[in-house]
């Protein structure tokens, strides 16, 4: 920089918003000199090759150190107000700039070269240029409420795709331009700007809104847009935009008149349609077949109209209040792109290649939610309006039973009017369907780690059924929701250790303690304990007894039966004995956990949802067994009772063991459930087989027989510890 540079005859004040070069050029015209002349004086390089090329001088977009102390000390205006009069406020905002080169980047953020102009507001200042109107974004003047204009009518050229030249003297309000007729030297245009006619909007329609939201959100590019899509913390600006640009493309090259007419008055219309005939001036090195492709996928709209529309039918979407609202709103669009044979992946619906924000994308395919493969659907969690992209959850396994859990298989398993379920082993395939929610594992590999038997064509067919169901929508956000909150929570069994551990034991308790339990409880007592082994391997385990070791694991359909049957028909006694079993077979492999758990949801989750089952605790277990007829009763009877289905009374009678047996077994049961607690009673406590029978009602016949068969050796009549005998 030279020092002591010479301040210019007369100082002219930049308008607010104005662009630099607009300022040195109205400069220039106050003083009647060239613009060499203005350029000299400010230490500007006046012989750049872009001021004979067809791009703007480097110090239009940015300003160097030298460039601005140059020009602060010739002009006294501050080195903040002259950045802020190129593109570099906007640089990684609304525009994106190449540092090196000082040149903006047209296949992002829409970048272009040249500048719009509103013809009113060139009249009312004098022919100054507000630097904004560099930009894409600028395509409608809100002051004047007209859209601006892209092309001098008179030379048809962009104006101020280049300097203004040097040698010559700026005229304001007029086209710099080269005239039509050109030549090595061509004349310049000048045809008056003020005057060129306009296309007016209404001021209070969706166009000039679309404009007021962009002008405001330009005047702090730094802050983010404060969007309900895009959540509380709301996005950058070029986010907003990106977005915006992503949008509009697909709007310009895909939409239908008809989709647009509600947008648009008829002559904006007719704009859009002359420019989407032919976006490419005939000058354009482009193919000609290159014309009808993608274009407006990277390159700026070269018409107002077209830009006006495109953004203003963005922001419908992008204003929505949250992801399925967005969704709707651009369901024609997407419906549009996939008419036109342009695939919609699940993992990128737009484009390969092409950057858009996780709320668009999540809301893009939420609006293609049921064109979507049903396992797509899990992955990309469509049905809770994810914006998470897949990723490993092949953790969660260890977390998940072979067969989801019997609160959560009852309520989520569609079944037909007969009360069957759609499909075979739902269980198993709602806990794979568990495991693939959010998750990039194969259906294979997710088979695999639950340790379950079905395949995967029975995992694609059964969440094919789901989507079809009138209730799968809610079956699959349920399935979502369930997923993360094992993600989050966490589960206090580790279902993958006792897979290892039980799923080949062949054994898992004494056959004859059992059989001593049944002879006291039933009438008809079964010596075969393989149901009880059964339980025990289901209820370690979570998996399906068919998946225990072969020797107790049901074989046929009937077996399968009667072992249903078992589990809803075992008696309370029974149940006991099985789950201290249980517990025991827990502590000798060290395993601190407890024998079952079923995660439960918060309330809010699930509000709303439309389930196909019943929720489990609808029915207390006071008011089903009350509603238990006797020892003999028809599940299908007590189901029409309760008022719910059988599938929720074979749960609630497994979950709640009912005393269903005549009334002399049920005394029996009554004892062997107290036993242990009377032989405490007597042999640590010391009390008498009397004051034990009027603790518990009964009979010391009773108290005296059950101690008996328990082999608690009783004391003589009138004797305990401590007590003076007779003499």
């Amino acid at each position: 920089m030279s020092a002591g540079r010479r301040s210019l005859p007369i100082r002219c004040a930049p308008d607010p918003g104005e662009a630099l070069d607009s300022w040195l050029e109205f400069i220039a015209a106050r003083l009647t000199c060239p613009f060499t002349d203005v350029l000299g004086a400010l230490g500007l390089p006046n012989r750049e090759t872009a001021m004979s090329a067809l791009v703007l001088p480097a110090w239009t977009i940015r300003l160097t150190r030298d460039e601005l102390a140059s020009i602060t000390e010739v002009t006294g205006v501050a080195a903040g107000v002259l950045a802020a009069m190129t593109l570099q406020p906007f640089d990684g905002h609304a525009v994106d700039i190449l540092p090196r080169h000082r040149r903006v980047n047209r296949r992002v953020l829409w970048g272009r070269a040249g500048s719009r102009f509103c013809p009113l507001c060139l009249a009312d200042t004098g022919g100054r240029w507000p630097v904004t109107w560099r930009l894409s974004w600028s395509f409608a003047c809100t002051r004047h409420h007209v859209l601006l204009v892209d092309r001098c009518p008179a030379c048809h050229r962009v104006p101020r795709l280049r300097s203004h030249p040097r040698r010559e003297t700026p005229r304001p309000g007029r086209c710099s331009s080269a005239a039509p007729d050109g030549g090595p030297r061509p004349s310049r245009c000048h045809h008056p700007l003020t005057g060129v006619p306009v296309t007016a909007i209404a001021a209070d329609g969706v166009l000039a809104e679309a404009q007021r939201l962009i002008d405001t959100a330009l005047t702090a590019p730094g802050r983010p847009a404060r969007w309900p899509l895009y959540g509380p913390d709301g996005a950058p600006l070029n986010v907003v935009l990106r977005d915006t640009k992503t949008l509009g493309a697909l709007v310009l090259n895909h939409a239908t008149p008809d989709d647009l007419r509600p947008l648009a008055p008829p002559d904006v219309l007719e704009r859009l349609e002359r420019y989407r005939a032919d976006p490419l001036p005939a000058s354009s090195p482009r193919a000609p077949d290159a014309r009808h492709g993608d274009l407006h996928s990277y390159a700026a709209p070269g018409d107002a109209a077209a830009t006006a529309v495109a953004v203003t039918a963005a922001f419908r979407i992008l204003r929505a209040a949250n992801i399925r609202s967005a969704a709707r709103a651009a369901q024609w669009l997407t419906d549009r792109v996939a008419a036109s044979g342009k695939p919609l992946y699940p993992g990128n619906v737009v484009a390969p290649g092409v950057a858009i924000s996780p709320a668009l994308e999540a809301a893009l395919r939420c609006s293609r939610e049921t064109m979507l493969m049903p396992v797509a659907r899990l992955r990309h969690r469509t049905d809770v309006d994810s914006t998470r992209p897949p990723a490993d959850h092949n953790a969660r396994a260890r977390l998940l039973p072979a067969g989801l859990w019997p609160e959560w298989t009852l309520r989520l398993t569609p079944r037909h009017a007969s009360g069957r379920p759609a499909a075979q082993h739902a269980d198993e395939l709602l806990a794979v369907a568990c495991l693939l929610a959010g998750n990039t594992t194969p259906i294979r590999a997710a088979v695999r780690l639950t340790g379950t038997t079905v395949s995967s064509h029975n995992v694609s067919t059964f969440l094919a059924t789901l989507t079809r169901h009138p209730n799968g929508a809610d079956v699959l956000r349920a399935v979502i929701l369930l997923a993360d909150h094992l993600d989050t929570h966490g589960a206090p069994i580790d279902y993958t250790r006792r897979r290892a551990l039980f799923t080949t034991r062949p054994q898992f308790m004494d056959a004859q303690a059992w059989l001593e339990l049944q002879r006291r409880l039933r009438s008809n007592p079964s010596p075969n304990p393989v149901h009880a082994e059964r339980w025990l391997f289901h209820t370690l385990t979570g998996s399906p007894a068919h998946l225990a070791h072969p020797g107790i694991a049901p074989a046929s359909p009937a077996q399968r039966q009667h072992y249903q049957r078992f589990r809803w028909r075992i008696l309370p006694a029974e149940a006991d004995l099985l789950r201290h079993t249980a517990r025991r077979l827990l502590d000798e492999h060290g395993i601190d956990e407890p024998v079952q758990w079923t995660p439960q949801l918060p309330g809010h989750a699930l509000h709303g949802l439309q389930l196909p089952g019943p929720h489990p605790h609808s029915i207390s277990p006071e008011r089903l067994h009350q509603a238990v007829p006797g020892s003999d009763f028809s599940i299908a009877q007590l189901a029409r009772t309760l008022e719910t289905t059988t599938a929720h009374v074979v749960h609630l009678l497994s979950e709640h063991p009912l005393d269903w047996s005549p009334p002399r077994f049920r005394r029996t049961q009554h004892t062997a459930t107290r036993a242990a607690q009377w032989r405490q009673w007597y042999e640590r406590d010391h009390l008498s087989l009397q004051a034990i029978a009027d603790l518990e009602e009964t009979t010391l016949a009773t108290i005296r027989l059950a101690l008996l068969k328990n082999g608690t050796q009783l004391r003589p009549a009138g004797s305990r510890p401590g007590r003076p005998r007779r003499k």
